[in-house]
């Protein structure tokens, strides 16, 4: 008995001393490079409340992330969540089918929702959230990216790689950076893609404009 008030004592000098690791969440959102552009307002508020804290750059850091070890968590889960999926720096890899089945698999996780019950959807909502999605993709895709360059780079992957690419997809993409945009066309290149010598600059001045 005459030791709990030490042991009382020692973990709370080490619950302090914690707070000063410098790991977690950062405090101001991260610019947006290439965000997602939603064409149905009610399917991104629902994209919003249940995916946007750990699928973009817009995470919201709440009293209780900014206390190691919980801000130690909610990093890793973000960092985690971005590398799968990132509404802020678009690549144009996630589908519909693929929105859906992550929302039939539980997304957002129990232990998110539990904090923010906004989050849990109603299989009526998830399907607003998937159809918005999809008209979201089919008319960025229509929209397209105008003339010049952007113009120019999907023309090329409709002509070279169009049956392995939709549409929607070539014409979602945008590069961070030009190396990121010649890795990409370095891997369709690797898969097949027969490309003229002339394609590749336009590419990568397309990905990145």
């Amino acid at each position: 008995m005459k030791l709990a008030p030490w042991a009382a004592l020692g973990a709370a000098g080490l619950a302090g001393a914690i707070q000063f690791v410098p790991y977690g969440l950062e405090r101001a959102p991260a610019p947006a490079p290439h965000p997602f552009q939603w064409r149905s307002p009610e399917a991104e508020g629902l994209a919003r409340a249940a995916c946007y804290d750990c699928h973009s750059s817009e995470t919201k850091v709440w009293w209780a992330v900014k206390i190691a070890p919980f801000s130690w968590l909610a990093r890793s889960d973000v960092q985690r969540g971005r590398r799968h999926l990132d509404f802020s720096n678009w690549n144009g890899r996630l589908t519909a089918p693929r929105l859906q089945r992550a929302l039939d698999r539980g997304m957002a996780p129990w232990y998110y929702t539990v904090a923010h019950p906004e989050a849990r959807l109603s299989q009526a909502q998830k399907q607003v959230l998937v159809q918005g999605f999809q008209a979201s993709l089919a008319a960025n895709a229509s929209a397209g990216p105008g003339t010049g360059p952007g113009a120019e780079a999907v023309a090329i992957i409709q002509a070279h790689c169009g049956s392995c690419h939709s549409p929607a997809r070539a014409l979602g993409f945008r590069a961070a950076s030009p190396a990121l945009a010649k890795a990409l066309v370095d891997r369709m290149v690797g898969h097949g893609a027969k490309l003229p010598a002339e394609a590749e600059p336009v590419l990568i001045k397309g990905f990145t404009s």
